[in-house]
């Protein structure tokens, strides 16, 4: 009996953090995770989906392995306080394992930095288990990717009825955003985000 009511809160755990972070793409709308770099992809996103794969496999390991050393080795000792440097040694070191994989097989780079290492910060803060955290920093890198078909539809649309200035698209391009948040947020969606319980 106890079991199945574990595993009805996990599973609505799953449905609040997919709706949260995926759905309302909160890493980029709420979080302001990659806005730049969602930008500057929105103008030519062709080779998005070799990053994507890049991202996705990075942040999986990266979070996983940091979430395990900050529960078995920092939280005994109480410095979990390091977390953020611990996060960014172990994505450095998969990080470019898994580039120098990309680069021999496919001679192309997937490089990304600050994305990749945010939702790992985030996804390692914000859950309760492995694989709570796993899959809100997969969500996180994967509302970012979603998001770009709206930024490229809103790019297209400025360069339509204005002649093509890299500036002003941009600027239009994050008055957009800027939007685009103020309508989803309209509706407290924070009641989505229960966050990690206090465990540190």
């Amino acid at each position: 009996m106890q079991e199945n009511r574990l595993l009805k809160t996990e599973v609505m755990q799953m449905l609040h953090n997919f709706a949260y972070y995926l759905i309302y793409a909160s890493a980029l709308l709420i979080y302001g995770i990659g806005i730049n770099r969602s930008v500057l992809l929105s103008s030519s996103p062709r080779h998005m989906l070799r990053g994507c794969l890049k991202m996705l496999l990075s942040v999986s390991a990266s979070s996983s392995l940091t979430y395990l050393i900050v529960m078995n080795l920092l939280h005994p000792v109480r410095l979990t306080e390091l977390y953020p440097f611990v996060a960014v040694l172990v994505y450095a070191v998969i990080s470019i394992f898994i580039e120098s994989i990309i680069r021999i097989t496919s001679k192309k780079s997937a490089t990304e930095y600050t994305v990749s290492v945010l939702a790992i910060l985030l996804g390692v803060n914000e859950s309760i288990s492995l694989l709570d955290c796993v899959v809100n920093s997969c969500f996180c890198v994967l509302s970012c990717f979603m998001f770009l078909p709206v930024l490229y539809a809103v790019r297209k649309r400025t360069e339509v009825f204005r002649p093509k200035e890299d500036k002003k698209t941009d600027f239009l391009l994050l008055l957009s955003i800027a939007v685009i948040m103020i309508i989803l947020l309209v509706w407290n969606v924070s009641w989505l985000n229960q966050g990690g319980i206090a465990r540190w």
